[in-house]
């Protein structure tokens, strides 16, 4: 999904006041001050329902942050400055405190790695400047407090869960449960059948609207669904 089409999402909401706010945000240089963008934002999430609702904290990191974050995803991710251009993270996840994501290394083949060298903002010598890559997060995952990603790693999985600490030096799967320093895969959770069936449904996708029609099925364990529950989960 794109991110206009994210930003412009049905379940998220605009308050009337955003156009004023946008702008005071950007005459006192809320693109390039952390502290102004955070003051602004935390004033936005007040406004628009919260950090699952906000259209507007939204569209200032996909503008000028570079962060594309899907709807009723929270935490950390929402916090202007605190992850790198080029993250992309879907719907329904949960961000913890302290969880970080680095797409950029050092130069370590270089005579220096500051960057002094490589760093276009601050470039003293010359120097290609160090490409970003992008990292994506899928739908319904769960990134555990203080959780470190690192360069190596380009996608977790939809329906991931990484543990509270965990170093990730690699792409994570789908469902897949991984813990440690690096972070290693511990266990699914769910079997191969279930893991099939909730790719299939994309559930994800449903506006809470939608899942308000049945919400009992999300108060069950997935592997419990029968083929019923699973068709009318899907699109």
């Amino acid at each position: 999904m794109a991110s206009n089409d994210r930003v412009n999402d049905p379940d998220l909401r605009a308050s009337i006041a955003a156009p004023g706010i946008r702008l005071v945000y950007r005459m006192l240089g809320g693109r390039r001050r952390w502290t102004v963008a955070r003051l602004i934002c935390r004033v936005l999430l007040k406004l628009e329902g919260g950090p699952f609702r906000s259209a507007t904290v939204r569209r200032i990191l996909a503008e000028d942050y570079g962060v594309t974050v899907g709807a009723h995803t929270y935490g950390d991710c929402l916090v202007p400055g605190a992850f790198p251009p080029g993250v992309v993270i879907g719907r329904y996840s949960s961000v913890s405190e302290g969880a970080r994501v680095y797409n950029q290394n050092h130069p370590i083949e270089r005579l220096s790695t500051h960057p002094y060298f490589y760093d276009e903002a601050l470039r003293v010598a010359a120097g290609e400047p160090l490409p970003r890559h992008e990292l994506v997060i899928g739908h319904d995952v769960w990134v555990g407090r203080n959780a470190i990603v690192t360069p190596g790693c380009k996608r977790i999985g939809n329906g991931a869960v990484i543990g509270a600490g965990a170093v990730v030096t690699k792409d994570v799967e789908d469902f897949s449960i991984v813990v440690g320093v690096p972070a290693r895969h511990l266990r699914y959770r769910f079997d191969e059948r279930t893991r099939r069936a909730i790719s299939e449904s994309g559930w994800w996708h449903r506006t809470i609207a939608d899942i308000r029609r049945d919400p009992k099925i999300f108060a069950v364990n997935a592997a419990e669904l029968d083929d019923r529950a699973w068709r009318s989960l899907g699109p």
